[in-house]
């Protein structure tokens, strides 16, 4: 298998690493100076907070070149992540490939280190800038039980809510590409949850699935993940949206039900047509409503065209129709084939077709969940574009054993 290196010279260096540290192990240093050794010489390492008795480190990791940033106290992962994104930008942006984030008290292999670099040079080269995700085989011998239980959990959440195929969402060893490093500064969250927000924010952009080696804890490093407070966090940020989208949704049944009573009990009153009536106008009612809570509130779809919008709304309109006519149609044939309380069929009935109508508006309807770029971006884009397609790009072997990376 191969990657693409362009015109043949390594440039998978060219990356800046950004490295999150609360009370990190002495090991740090020599990880960062292994790394220095195969050509990496931008290093960003965020002091969040660490004890007085781990300053020696930091001292150590500034004589070997690195950057040191200093927060006063511990103010989380998401927090120190942003820091070192910010200083990113400051000095380093558009003279970089990107950001590569690794963890302090758990380093991944340097040679794997390259690959994710190389990838997101090649990135860059080729004008994609998609999220360069290390992923790690969570099958293995060695893999704890934690790591084996919540990746196959959070692998099972992102394609089911997102349609994603990501095999270890919570690696947190990302290659970022340059042009949307802003971006992820700019993404609210804090802890480990913030990596969970940052992963799901390049959902409609793509992602550069590359192998990593699993690696456990070094024996007696301090464990910075907090197993019940950080995974509850990173499963309401999964959540989040399914839940708004649920709360919109009974918010709007809600209203559905006062306007049938208002239609049945006085507008209509004595009407011989008035259930049909407050039926038809109620759904009208709720539905608008509906579109708008969701299209804001939910899934934060934007349109700078009228078109955009009446298509949405459209589409909309028609999969609650639909929706309704399917409730109908499944309830009636499954009680006459099995008989029982209808009741129960309609639970059951509208529950599936509930979490279909949110695959399909995330999916169809409010597609296109990415906001404008803006010009500056939107022209180094095409700037980036025109180069990989003039520039020479020629493959390069990965190693044997290697998989190589593999797109979602």
């Amino acid at each position: 298998m191969t990657e693409l290196m362009k015109g043949g010279k390594d440039m998978g260096t060219n990356a800046v690493i950004v490295i999150p540290a609360l009370n990190p192990p002495s090991s740090l240093v020599g990880y960062v100076g292994s790394l220095m050794d195969r050509g990496f010489s931008r290093f960003i390492v965020v002091n969040d907070g660490s004890r007085t008795d781990k300053l020696p480190v930091f001292m150590k990791l500034k004589r070997l070149g690195a950057v040191v940033v200093d927060h006063e106290m511990n103010m989380g992962q998401g927090a120190s992540l942003r820091t070192g994104f910010q200083y990113y930008l400051d000095h380093y942006q558009g003279e970089s490939d990107g950001v590569i984030t690794l963890n302090a008290d758990r380093q991944i292999y340097p040679e794997d280190v390259e690959k994710i670099a190389s990838s997101l040079h090649n990135e860059q080269a080729m004008g994609s800038f998609a999220l360069v995700v290390g992923t790690r085989d969570l099958n293995g011998k060695l893999v704890g039980d934690y790591d084996y239980r919540m990746g196959g959990i959070m692998k099972l959440l992102y394609h089911m809510l997102m349609g994603v195929r990501l095999n270890d969402p919570l690696s947190g060893v990302l290659g970022i590409p340059d042009l949307r490093v802003r971006q992820c500064a700019d993404i609210e969250g804090d802890g480990y949850a913030y990596v969970t927000s940052l992963t799901m924010s390049f959902e409609k952009i793509g992602f550069l699935q590359v192998p990593v080696e699993y690696v456990q804890y070094e024996e007696g490093v301090e464990k910075n993940f907090r197993k019940v407070s950080d995974t509850i966090r990173i499963l309401y940020t999964i959540f989040k949206k399914f839940i708004l989208y649920s709360i919109t949704s009974v918010s709007a049944s809600i209203l559905d039900v006062i306007m049938f009573s208002i239609f049945t009990g006085i507008t209509f009153r004595g009407n011989p047509f008035a259930i049909l009536y407050a039926t038809i106008l109620a759904r009208l009612i709720s539905a608008s409503a509906n579109y708008i809570l969701t299209k804001h509130f939910v899934f934060h779809f934007k349109s700078d065209s009228a078109q955009g919008n009446t298509k949405s709304a459209g589409a909309f309109m028609i999969l609650s129709a639909a929706q309704c006519l399917c409730s109908a149609f499944a309830v009636s044939a499954m009680k006459a084939l099995l008989g029982g309380n209808a009741v129960g069929f309609k639970v059951l009935v509208d529950m599936t077709l509930f979490f279909v109508s949110y695959k399909l508006q995330h999916k169809y309807i409010f597609k296109d969940d990415r906001k404008k770029e803006d010009p500056e971006l939107e022209e180094q884009k095409k700037i980036a574009q025109k180069h990989a397609q003039e520039e020479e790009l020629v493959p390069v072997q990965i190693q044997e054993g290697q998989n190589s990376p593999d797109r979602a």
